[in-house]
């Protein structure tokens, strides 16, 4: 019996793959899920179609490069449904949840959940996204790099703790280079208490660490930064090849970053699993807490 429908929209690249499909859709139907495809020429068009359905939520098919064109033809007025992705869907997430205040969710997309760990990111998806249900982060103990392996499982790194501290605030963010694209702009939410998640992937390769960095530096120069009280980064890929300690340490010297909790490591980004975070919702980092984050 299915009790779920999710609707599958493209707003940045589509899926090419029958299998990866196949293998998501089936993993869905085993948990009760319902998919339902929005596939017209027009990605605007499909994004307004899923928006009036029945679904209970949109997800993006994947991510890719350019949800930022859809911004100017979006009737913003005429959102109903919450969308899930991450990635470049990013940018729609946190351009949603900056003109309408409705809840958006930085979670998987179809193509993430053709290849899960012990299930973790489907739960946690359907408890978050679908149920409407609170949370307490757990940290993964394995986890796979898409672009290293399918289906290899390697020894996840632990949680790491950048600076100590407790911070409450709504939850805003995703990947950082898709949310610089959106800082200061209308399309940007701003909360007077936010916790920030920041993630990368690894097309910068060796550079990814200097690309971070500067977007970092660049989000926490704008007037809002005062009111971050927390950052959320998460597990990096095996090719960006991030010297964590090294990593560490600059995070450490940034002046902005000392007066808040830092934690990096985290469950959200490139790899998998992920654990559905729900933008515009009120959350607690506490890096004393066994669970660290909470909403």
């Amino acid at each position: 019996m299915i009790n779920k429908k999710i609707g599958i929209i493209s707003p940045s690249l589509s899926l090419t793959s029958a299998d990866e499909v196949s293998s998501a859709v089936t993993r869905l139907s085993d948990f009760n899920i319902d998919v339902e495809y929005y596939t017209e020429s027009e990605k605007t068009d499909a994004f307004i179609r899923a928006q009036s359905s029945n679904v209970d939520l949109i997800m993006a098919s994947r991510g890719g490069f350019n949800s930022v064109e859809l911004l100017p033809q979006i009737d913003f007025s005429n959102i109903k449904k919450s969308l899930c992705g991450y990635s470049d869907i990013t940018v729609l997430l946190n351009a949603i949840l900056a003109k309408t205040g409705k809840t958006q969710f930085l979670g998987p997309n179809l193509k993430a959940l053709c290849t899960d760990v012990n299930d973790y990111t489907i739960k946690n998806f359907i408890s978050v996204a679908l149920n409407n249900e609170k949370a307490n982060y757990y940290p993964s103990k394995t986890y796979i790099d898409p672009h290293i392996s399918k289906t290899e499982c390697l020894t996840a790194p632990k949680l790491m703790v950048v600076n100590q501290g407790v911070a409450e605030g709504y939850l805003v963010g995703g990947n950082l280079c898709s949310q610089i694209m959106l800082a200061g702009t209308k399309y940007y939410p701003i909360f007077d208490n936010m916790i920030i998640i920041a993630e990368e992937d690894d097309l910068c390769g060796l550079h990814t660490v200097d690309m971070f960095l500067r977007n970092l530096w660049a989000l926490f120069n704008y007037n809002f930064a005062q009111n971050i009280k927390g950052l959320i980064i998460g597990r990096f890929m095996r090719n960006s090849n991030i010297d964590m300690p090294a990593f560490i340490q600059k995070l450490q010297s940034f002046e902005p970053l000392r007066k808040i909790p830092v934690i990096a490591n985290f469950d959200t980004g490139h790899t998998l699993p992920q654990m559905t975070l729900p933008l515009g919702q009120k959350a607690i980092l506490n890096t004393e807490s066994s669970s660290v984050l909470s909403f």
